[in-house]
């Protein structure tokens, strides 16, 4: 029984898989807290599909995939940042507009020359099929993401609470909202090898959310969010072995459940954990 429990780690892509999916998913919690105080669900959403034209178009000029869906990612982050602060229109039209028309335009390139690039792996991602190229990336894109979240979480953590203090404290609010767009950004550039462009929005939502209804201290949603998204993106990997099931699929279900039952047992905020903790005593 436990020799057949170890049968995953025998093979090495099945390895890489579990630490580079528990590496992208430990990224990924923690920029879930930031995205669940902002707001920004659907920016998460809209950005983690933007990049499928980057990467049609780097498959058509023979560049890596993560260079061609860094840049789309920026260009919509700047092109949402833009039309919302030219604009009257709210924000949640203006991600609609951007990420339709990037996401149409990437189903188009890639339409024109269907060989060059799997559409099926930009939407689920390939995790089993990683390269070291790939890795490599992944690896620089969560090593800069980390080191700024260290030097920078304190102010972007006062944004997203409250711009205008932000701006009253001597802080420039513009450059923190794109900071954070870029990050978003490369994270979910980062995340389309694990879990592909239609899961990204889960694992840079879920943790977080997850992580909010069980503190309310923000230091330790961050610790709660990284490690429910690096345990998650780990075992999910591992399990999807046994299941011969989609590694993707398989650590956003694990996430969905820890969220649920966050959801229903969680001691403040939780469905029936609120019933069921004992009423306060009051002093006549």
């Amino acid at each position: 029984m436990t020799e057949s429990l170890l049968v995953p780690f025998q093979y090495e892509y099945l390895v890489k898989a579990i630490w580079v999916s528990a590496l992208i998913g430990g990224v990924c919690g923690l920029l879930s807290c930031f995205i669940t105080l902002k707001g920004w669900s659907l920016m998460g959403d809209a950005l983690s599909h933007a990049v499928v034209p980057g990467v049609a178009v780097a498959a058509l000029l023979g560049l890596p995939f993560a260079a061609g869906a860094f840049v789309a990612g920026l260009l919509a982050a700047a092109g949402m940042g833009f039309i919302r602060t030219r604009t009257v229109l709210r924000e949640d039209a203006v991600i609609g507009v951007v990420f339709t028309t990037f996401f149409a335009a990437g189903v188009f390139l890639i339409s024109l020359r269907p060989s060059s690039v799997n559409l099926r792996t930009i939407i689920l991602g390939n995790i089993l099929g990683i390269s070291d190229g790939d890795i490599r990336q992944v690896v620089l894109i969560a090593v800069i993401t980390l080191g700024v979240l260290a030097v920078q979480w304190k102010d972007l953590v006062l944004y997203c609470f409250d711009p205008q203090q932000t701006r009253a404290l001597g802080l420039n609010p513009t450059r923190l909202h794109f900071t954070l767009l870029t990050l978003l950004a490369a994270t979910a550039v980062a995340s389309l090898q694990t879990v592909g462009a239609c899961l990204v929005v889960a694992t840079l939502v879920t943790p977080g959310a997850t992580a909010y209804l069980l503190t309310d201290r923000f230091g330790r949603m961050l610790l709660l969010a990284g490690g429910l998204g690096a345990g998650t993106g780990a075992v999910g990997a591992y399990l999807s072995y046994f299941l011969n099931g989609s590694t993707g699929g398989c650590i956003v279900v694990l996430q969905t459940l820890l969220f649920l039952a966050a959801l229903c047992f969680g001691p403040k905020h939780g469905l029936l954990g609120r019933r069921l903790s004992p009423a306060p005593v009051t002093t006549p």
